[in-house]
């Protein structure tokens, strides 16, 4: 079997596009290659910026600060245990203690939260005795 020239030309036409195509597909697959990087580059640089300012908020919650807890004599008298991720310590009340601040802002949540706590018991208690009234109960 001979190739005519006419099969010729269409063969070398076919290996040039053929190449052609190669490079075009190999220019995109470096250009994908480069995309992937910079991505990398971009993440690797946002993540040590998240690392250091987890760094920065630890250091600011391990900071000492000074507290004075209310005493008295019934039911606020004894000491304080404050427990976080397995990290304690112990408060006096009617004292200045140097606590770390991560401990005192539990402190404040929890302040916080008993008065949270008593404004709904009085709020339902309040709604309790506006709904029996209007049974007549």
């Amino acid at each position: 079997m001979q190739t005519t020239e006419r099969e010729k030309v269409t063969l070398d036409a076919l290996q040039k596009e053929i190449e052609a195509m190669r490079a075009e597909y190999e220019a995109k697959l470096a250009a994908i290659r480069d995309e992937k990087s910079e991505m990398a580059r971009a993440a690797d640089a946002q993540s040590a910026k998240f690392k250091q300012f987890l760094r920065e908020q630890e250091a600011w919650l391990n900071e000492y600060v000074e507290v004075r807890l209310f005493k008295d004599n019934e039911k606020y008298k004894d000491d304080v245990y404050v427990a976080i991720n397995g990290k304690n310590c112990v408060i006096r009340r009617g004292v200045w203690t140097r606590i770390r601040r991560k401990f005192a802002l539990l402190l404040d949540q929890s302040e916080i939260q008993d008065l949270r706590t008593a404004e709904l018991m009085e709020r339902e208690a309040g709604r309790f005795a506006d709904e029996s009234r209007r049974r007549d109960v």
